[in-house]
């Protein structure tokens, strides 16, 4: 007898993409102003914004890189999740710490088996979506597991 497995699909939104990345942006510029108006020595605050700049480019570099190769989502009851690529390929990964599901919005941090991570944030609504209302009950289930 077998039965069937309790999952959900989810597909990214490109909006809410473009969203993470151009608050990425503004976030960057935020930094950088607020290291410019420090009242430390001129040489200082140019090694701390060439840093900033530098981490806050690397990780929306990686950010854009994850959306290219994320086309879907697969999350198992079981707490597996599997991304399919845009050839259609689903790759296994686990979910990272950090990842947060409210009844809205979810920001997922997934760790594929080949070592890429990748981030999303999806958006739904439980009455209208029946995938949404399935990660749900799936995160319920998985934090009470933890």
């Amino acid at each position: 007898m077998s039965s069937s497995t309790f999952l959900t699909e989810l597909t990214p939104d490109p909006r809410l993409r473009l969203i993470v990345v151009l608050s990425g942006l503004v976030t960057t510029m935020l930094g950088l102003i607020t290291i410019a108006s420090l009242s430390s020595a001129v040489w200082l605050r140019l090694g701390a914004a060439v840093v900033w700049l530098s981490l806050s480019a690397w990780e929306l570099l990686h950010i854009a890189k994850s959306y290219k190769h994320c086309r879907r989502i697969r999350l198992v009851a079981d707490g597996s999740v599997a991304v399919q690529t845009p050839a259609g390929v689903w790759q296994q990964g686990r979910l990272r710490s950090g990842s947060v599901v409210l009844s809205g919005l979810a920001w997922l941090r997934i760790e594929l088996a080949n070592g890429d991570k990748i981030v999303e944030l999806l958006r739904g609504n439980c009455r209208k979506n029946k995938q949404w209302r399935r990660l749900q009950v799936i995160w319920r289930h998985l934090g009470t597991a933890r």
